[in-house]
């Protein structure tokens, strides 16, 4: 057991305790407000200690701050045995068997909220009249700050689904009745939206061209933009889904980050969307040479919102609606990545159903809101899905266990290493500052610390990047300087002119340069 005592008072940070399972599984125990302690779901298998540590520490700093709830009678804890709770009970273990992810939120939506409003009758007895009461009870919930509109809208769902498998379901254990009672009948009212973040190109370039943001980082919202995945599909990725010859992501599963088990993709839609040309240099030299069965992002760590906005400022990326909570707005997630390159899309002028396939909505009206932004935006929005600088197209061998290797420091110091902590036994090939070094070390669950000593098997291989030819190095070496300047006009002239000059290399023949061939207009 590696115990790592939480403090209840004090200037240290909270770290959690670490146990270990009988199964050898990874562990956390967290302290509450109230000084009572608590064990969590052990981590998924093959977490490593850096990992496991890191989530613990997370973790135990949420548990400080959120009260304890108040204990819970086994009327909400249990579905009671009557003749309605053992039809629920049918109904969610069909679900489950279904391979629906949602089904314990299912389960509480019908004891906290669908049961105290219609009562314990069956579903084969509920008529339009339950219904309108429990959209009422819902609303009346809102209404007075009980629940969230957005949570309203889906214990509304889950009582839809309800009355209407009880209607039309396969299975005689669930269905009972002829009707659907929730037919017909509004719902609670919806609040207001709020809105998704995006970045401008230009915000998207200075992020990306800035030395002092780890390269890690500006790798993968390189890829959460370009790739337009969902957070877990990104994580789900190996290297044999990206096939560079022809230009395709294979975005077939889901990694829970919660559980680290493979799941079907949001709506069970598999899609093989076509790659931006601009990001296959950086797949191309992050898979090179290794494994296809390797996840192709190992080292996401699982809170990455936080992260992203603390880069984002370091980059001078500070537009105040990024980083603050409106009534309208909230700061920049992790998942707005992806919106961004959506909207991008749209920007572009991307047929809409192309958008739809390759985002993988189940509803085009999803799609439709992107396009509504990218139309209210356009005007003056950049050039979207620019040429990456070279800088980014470096891989470092990913070596997320190479802590065997290493004589670390405690493991509360490594997992708030000060950002601007120097190594003192630096890689031998790396390009990054030691601030870099650190954050980097953090992600990876590696210590770079000043009292760790590495093997030579530790180290990762030598870096290498894709070399252009000297006119495309002296084109981003410009197009560096002029994002850090600030010229997003040069920014833009220099964009063009570096993918012009690297699909005549690629040997791709414009549009315009073919019309001019065949002497058409």
């Amino acid at each position: 057991m590696a115990d790592e005592k939480t403090p209840r008072r004090g200037g240290r940070a909270r770290v959690g305790t670490l146990l270990k399972t009988r199964d050898g599984r990874w562990q956390a125990q967290v302290t509450l407000a109230d000084g009572s302690r608590k064990r969590l779901k052990p981590f998924p298998k093959g977490t490593s200690e850096a990992m496991a540590r890191e989530r613990a520490a997370y973790h135990a700093e949420l548990a400080a701050k959120i009260n304890p709830k108040k204990p819970t009678t086994t009327t909400t804890r249990e579905l009671p045995d009557t003749p309605m709770g053992r039809w629920v009970k049918a109904w969610l273990d069909d679900r489950t068997a279904r391979g629906y992810s949602g089904v314990r939120d299912n389960g509480s939506h019908y004891l906290l909220h669908i049961a105290p409003a219609i009562g314990e009758k069956h579903v084969r007895a509920w008529t339009r009249d339950d219904m309108r009461k429990l959209s009422a009870a819902l609303d009346a919930k809102v209404q007075g700050k009980e629940l969230a509109w957005k949570s309203a809208v889906n214990v509304w769902t889950t009582a839809g689904k309800m009355a209407s498998d009880a209607a039309a379901s396969k299975l005689d254990t669930i269905k009972c009745r002829d009707d659907n009672p929730a037919a017909g009948v509004r719902g609670p009212d919806r609040g207001d939206e709020v809105g998704e973040q995006c970045l401008y190109p230009s915000e998207f370039l200075k992020f990306v061209t800035c030395e002092e943001v780890p390269l890690k980082w500006r790798q993968l919202v390189a890829l959460a933009i370009y790739l337009y995945p969902r957070d877990a599909e990104l994580r789900a990725l190996h290297c044999r889904d990206l096939d560079v010859e022809h230009r395709s992501t294979k975005i077939t599963k889901a990694l829970s980050k919660r559980t680290g088990e493979v799941k079907a993709t949001k709506g069970r839609r598999n899609r093989t969307p076509t790659m931006e040309a601009n990001i296959v240099p950086l797949v191309e030299a992050l898979i090179e040479g290794r494994d296809p069965a390797e996840l192709l992002v190992p080292w996401m760590v699982s809170e990455m919102a936080r992260g992203l906005r603390r880069y984002l400022k370091r980059a001078g990326v500070d537009r105040h609606e990024l980083h603050h909570r409106t009534p309208t707005t909230r700061p920049i997630r992790w998942h707005d990545l992806r919106a961004t390159g959506i909207t991008w899309m749209a920007v572009r002028g991307d047929d809409p159903l192309k958008i739809q396939h390759r985002a993988g909505h189940t509803d085009f009206t999803t799609t439709q809101r992107y396009i509504r932004l990218a139309e209210a935006r356009r005007e003056g929005f950049g050039e979207v899905f620019p040429v990456l600088p070279a800088a980014l197209l470096t891989r470092r061998t990913h070596t997320p266990n190479a802590r065997a290797s290493v004589t670390t420091r405690s493991d509360s110091e490594q997992l708030r290493a000060p950002q601007d902590s120097k190594p003192s036994t630096p890689e031998p090939e790396a390009t990054l500052t030691p601030g870099q070094e650190a954050d980097e070390a953090q992600m990876l669950g590696q210590d770079l610390s000043k009292s760790a000593t590495l093997s030579p098997r530790a180290l990762p291989d030598e870096s290498r990047a894709i070399a252009p030819d000297p006119v495309e190095q002296a084109l981003s070496e410009a197009l560096l300087r002029a994002s850090r300047a600030e010229q997003w006009d040069a920014v833009q002239a220099l964009t063009a002119e570096l993918r012009a000059r690297r699909a005549d290399r690629a040997g791709v023949v414009s549009l315009e340069a073919e019309r001019a061939r065949r002497g058409k207009p």
